[in-house]
């Protein structure tokens, strides 16, 4: 992988029950982005795994899009 690689796979999945089809995606950290990650992880002890630095990334970051989306309007 390269020294700076985000791979994004998504899938779709079906709920049994529901029958309702949701996108899944998995991420895959290399290089530079895992460096960023990891020392993320090892300086704040409230992250206990990568799952939680995502998600709170992922999140911040759609906080961001919608504020600058309102900002525009």
């Amino acid at each position: 992988m390269d020294n700076n690689t985000v791979t994004i796979l998504n899938e779709e999945f079906e709920n049994d029950k529901t029958g309702e089809k949701v996108q899944g995606i998995t991420i895959i950290m290399d290089g530079k982005l895992k460096e960023v990650v990891d020392t993320l992880m090892k300086n704040n002890t409230d992250y206990e795994n990568y799952t939680e630095i995502v998600r709170d990334a992922f999140f911040k970051g759609i906080n961001s899009m919608i504020m600058e989306y309102k900002n525009g309007e």
